[in-house]
């Protein structure tokens, strides 16, 4: 496949990407999707920064988490919660399933090196946080979805099948232990891999891997560049997969983060305006996705996410549009 159901491996830390859309078949009916790549510190396990260790606390987690379920609780909008399954264990429960958290190379390095120094330290903030689940699930109306076990990158060219299996049966042993039915995935650092294990495990869907403008600081002025695109469109339906439904990639929200903050509030409403009305218009999809975190210290990443979710709230209530969880869309017919 090419284009919004493919493309290059990178193991360069996750970032939105825009681009055009494939051509392809369209479903229906104008739709709309939010989904939410739910990590804590196990998303930056090999990079982990100052920034993650200060803010990437319950207290500031939660504030996020209330934040965003607030917003989509004015604006009626159910949403996806993916989360690292590993991150809504206690700790205790973490012990307990210590056998499970298994050591695992990744490009020369331990994927778990970061966590088993915070277990020495006797310091897991950032690491459990079984407390975003409870509210995500007071809601009523989202989605919980999977992130992998410890968001370690399933792609076939960095890790086994075995660890692959070993990951996705994790995934299914915190789900009994929450009571969870896990019916889509988003894989971590969108990095697709063996999705005949992921058919097997029961998921009904995932979400594809957006396209990449590249490596590098041309890569991100690509990235950066189609933030100012005001025609960008919403996309078409892929085709299935391992029996699954590949849920269009979508775009990410603007981060209000690093270069990123030159982009206009103006600019980014135009953007998404266009991308929801296509859908409206063309019977696409508008996908957009974000990680909770990223409100931290970036208040203005929240606001352009409530411009995004007021136009489709207008459009849903004009039946223009549906709005829907991954899980929705996956029932959905095609």
């Amino acid at each position: 496949m090419a284009g919004i159901c493919s493309g290059a491996i990178l193991i360069s830390p996750e970032r939105g990407q825009s681009g055009p859309p494939t051509s392809g078949p369209l479903r229906s009916g104008g739709r709309f999707i939010v989904s939410l790549d739910c990590e804590g510190k196990w998303g930056m396990a090999d990079h982990l920064s100052s920034w993650h260790h200060a803010h990437l606390n319950p207290a500031e987690l939660l504030g996020a988490y209330r934040a965003l379920i607030d917003l989509f609780a004015r604006r009626q909008i159910p949403a996806s919660f993916a989360f690292v399954m590993a991150f809504l264990l206690d700790e205790g429960e973490q012990r307990q399933m210590d056998e499970w958290i298994a050591d695992c190379s990744v490009d020369g390095s331990n994927w778990q090196n970061a966590y088993r120094a915070a277990r020495t330290q006797e310091n897991l903030a950032g690491w459990s946080c079984p407390e975003l689940l409870d509210l995500v699930r007071s809601a009523g109306n989202h989605e919980v979805a999977c992130h992998g076990f410890t968001h370690l990158p399933l792609a076939e060219e960095l890790v086994t099948r075995s660890d692959a299996k070993r990951e996705l049966d994790a995934c299914a042993k915190v789900a009994a232990i929450k009571g969870l039915d896990l019916k889509t995935f988003v894989y971590p650092r969108n990095l697709k891999g063996y999705p005949d294990v992921l058919a097997a495990a029961g998921y009904s869907g995932f979400r594809a891997r957006p396209p990449s403008f590249g490596r590098g600081l041309t890569g991100k002025a690509r990235a950066l560049l189609a933030e100012l695109n005001p025609r960008a469109r919403a996309q078409p339906a892929c085709p299935p997969e391992a029996g699954m439904t590949v849920i269009p990639s979508g775009y990410f929200l603007n981060w209000q983060n690093g270069a990123r903050r030159l982009v206009p509030r103006a600019a980014s409403r135009r953007r998404w305006h266009h991308i929801l009305d296509n859908a409206a218009d063309t019977g696409a999809t508008a996908h957009i996705w974000l990680h909770p975190h990223n409100i931290i210290g970036a208040p203005g990443t929240l606001e352009r996410l409530e411009d995004v979710l007021c136009h489709a709230a207008k459009l849903r209530d004009a039946g223009r549009l549906e709005i829907m969880t991954q899980a929705d869309f996956c029932a959905a017919p095609a």
